[in-house]
């Protein structure tokens, strides 16, 4: 039984310790970029076939450019 509470303890505590830094910026963050400039970050475990294009539209839907 005291097992069992302490285990449960831990994760709160693990999830919290977490979750508090996550929040907090890092010290290195970005600097202040320039406007009309996009940062993309990839965080997917698989890697991208090809470049990554990003392109302006110039309708709102984007019709007027290739996928």
């Amino acid at each position: 039984m005291m097992i069992r509470h302490t285990l449960f303890i831990l994760m709160i505590m693990g999830t919290a310790a977490t979750a508090i830094a996550a929040g907090r910026p890092h010290a290195g963050g970005v600097a202040a970029t320039p406007g009309n400039v996009t940062v993309i970050e990839k965080n997917s475990p698989f890697p991208v076939l090809g470049p990554l294009i990003v392109e302006d539209c110039a309708i709102e839907d984007c019709s007027d450019v290739r996928s």
